[in-house]
């Protein structure tokens, strides 16, 4: 019979043979000879040797025996790989790739020749479930959409340094690309940590700056596997004025880890909630933050599942300063979630009743900024470290700041409100904008709002009530600043003035004539207000959209056929619209 007969022959069996679990003294695969495994797992009780091709779709490779290695000459991508109880198995070749489950229950020494990968589908992980031990350096990478700006890094690895960055980063540039972050400082907390023999503490938290390349990226981290409990260095809130009492931790596990895990967090005087970074996309130096706290999203994307590799801030609660607080975790905290991406969940369902408010540059296709509130029972309007999360500010210019003034004056991104009042509760909204623009308010999720219950916003200098159930977004011009006392978010049980609600000023100073075929057009302005323009014809069409300011008559041009048109003018003073008749003469 000729080799390559007996070769061909060889693979048929072995992919019979992996259709259910098949144990084997050892499996050798020789050189030209390829090997497919759909389903089940393979049991090898000696050594695995793949000098050919090996292709595992489904299934595990189980390790059985008392001492044995894997290894060859080829490159083998394993599905899941499992180290059965009583085992030793050393892996002894380089090219070894995991892209599911590591699972030992007595000892796998990866050798520095296993990578556990990640790619847009999934992250390869270390089971926290194992009897067992990973020892010897492994690689582990993380998978990212974009390389543009920062991320909060944290390492799986004991032993792991900052030089691990230097593949993708550049850490002698004049700018440092690598920090870590003291609470204590009475600046904003930030500290440079470029030096390549810098260690990356489990459980702490760094920011990683990975360029200007919107190109997806992935980052690969090397070291001996952290498992068992871990704690974190000394957390405080020393009351300064920019750190207020935040402290970036992060996972410290190769696995993805529950926040809310029964029995798998040991926390003193740590608030409940957690706070997500996401990195901007104009400016690699600035973007924005998400927060999660008792079963609440703040934007829907942040929630109490925290992937491997993720940096995340945590805030020791306020009290006689300085605050000490102590945080640690260990494998009850962690999961098998293999299709966590960095920072992107499933969040659970909202409790009832519940409203996600979103404000922003709409317009300019810039995502808004949200705050959430719920009704909780023994909920009292201060600010509660279990219910509620605080306001974290933004550093993208072009995304404003949206939150709740609790009755402490605390702000807050995620607001837990008393679930009994009599026919109103009011909440103050505090707003601040780095420029000026074109502003939306939109509920952008409202859910399990019982009937007779009216969600509203309040604009106290307009006198505008936009109901947020029926209504289109409040849309205004603000100037850069800071907006209190002026936005409020009202829940009643009765029915908002009807005259308020449209956000239509009827008699307003509005101003238009048609002329020669242009249309002139004065919003009697205050000086330094801006208001919009937007024009429509009698079937409704939207002809022309621009903007005036200040008491002045100015024209737009846009070969208007001769007609009738609805003038709409927007300003902080609200809505107004009138008929103009435009012709050519």
């Amino acid at each position: 019979m000729k080799p390559t007969l007996l070769k061909k022959l060889y693979c048929i069996l072995i992919l019979l043979a992996v259709m259910r679990p098949a144990p084997a003294q050892g499996l050798i695969i020789p050189s030209g000879a390829y090997v497919i495994a759909n389903n089940g797992n393979i049991v090898t009780t000696a050594n695995w040797v793949n000098n050919g091709s090996f292709t595992h779709n489904g299934g595990a490779v189980v390790f059985a025996g008392a001492v044995q290695t894997l290894g060859g000459a080829s490159a083998t991508q394993f599905n899941n790989l499992t180290i059965s109880a009583g085992s030793n198995t050393a892996i002894i070749s380089p090219g070894q790739m995991v892209r599911g489950i590591v699972l030992s229950n007595d000892t796998l020494n990866a050798n520095g020749n296993l990578t556990l990968l990640s790619t847009a589908a999934q992250t390869a992980l270390v089971s926290g479930s194992g009897t067992g031990e990973v020892t010897g350096n492994l690689t582990m990478q993380r998978y990212l959409p974009t390389g543009f700006g920062y991320y909060y890094f944290s390492s799986p690895f004991i032993g792991d340094l900052v030089n691990d960055f230097s593949s993708e980063i550049n850490l002698a540039a004049s700018f440092p690309d690598v920090y870590s972050f003291n609470e204590s400082l009475s600046s904003a907390g930030w500290v440079n940590y470029t030096n390549p023999s810098g260690l990356l503490t489990p459980l702490a938290g760094y920011a990683v700056n990975f360029g200007v390349s919107s190109t997806p990226l992935t980052v690969s981290l090397r070291g001996v596997v952290s498992n068992h409990t871990i704690s974190a260095g000394a957390l405080y809130n020393h009351n300064m004025p920019f750190t207020q009492g935040f402290n970036l931790v992060g996972n410290p596990y190769p696995s993805p880890i529950d926040w809310n895990a029964v029995g798998g967090w040991s926390k003193t005087n740590i608030d409940n909630a957690i706070y997500f970074f996401t990195n901007g996309t104009v400016n690699q130096y600035t973007g924005t933050y998400s927060s999660f706290v008792n079963g609440i999203s703040s934007d829907g994307v942040a929630s109490n599942i925290i992937a491997a590799m993720q940096g995340f801030f945590i805030h020791v609660s306020n009290g006689t300063y300085p605050v000490a607080g102590l945080l640690a975790v260990n494998n009850t905290a962690r999961n098998l979630y293999l299709t966590t991406a960095f920072f992107d969940y499933t969040v659970p369902q909202a409790p009832s009743p519940f409203i996600r408010l979103s404000a922003g540059f709409f317009d300019e296709g810039v995502t808004g900024d949200p705050a959430a509130f719920y009704f909780k029972a023994g909920a009292d309007g201060a600010f509660d470290k279990s219910l509620d999360a605080l306001k974290l500010m933004n550093t993208h210019s072009g995304v404003p700041n949206l939150f709740a003034i609790a009755t402490d004056t605390s702000r807050l991104s995620i607001y837990a409100l008393p679930d009994t009042f009599d026919t109103l509760e009011t909440v103050p909204l505090g707003l601040i904008t780095a420029q000026d623009g074109w502003i939306s308010f939109k509920a952008t999720d409202i859910e399990n709002i019982p009937s007779g219950l009216y969600v509203y916003l309040s604009d106290t200098k307009t006198g505008i009530d936009r109901d947020l159930l029926t209504a289109p977004p409040y849309r205004l011009y603000l100037a850069s600043g800071e907006y209190k006392n002026r936005f409020f978010l009202n829940f009643s049980t009765k029915e908002p003035a009807a005259s308020g609600s449209s956000g239509t000023l009827p008699n307003g100073p509005l101003q238009a004539y048609g002329s020669a075929g242009a249309l002139f057009v004065n919003g009697n302005l205050n000086a330094g207000e801006q208001g919009e323009v937007r024009v429509f014809d009698m079937r409704g069409q939207l002809v022309l959209r621009g903007e005036i300011s200040g008491s002045t008559y100015q024209p737009f041009y846009s070969n208007f056929a001769t007609g009738i048109y609805l003038v709409s003018l927007t300003s902080p003073e609200g809505t107004q619209t009138k008929k103009v008749l435009i012709g050519t003469r």
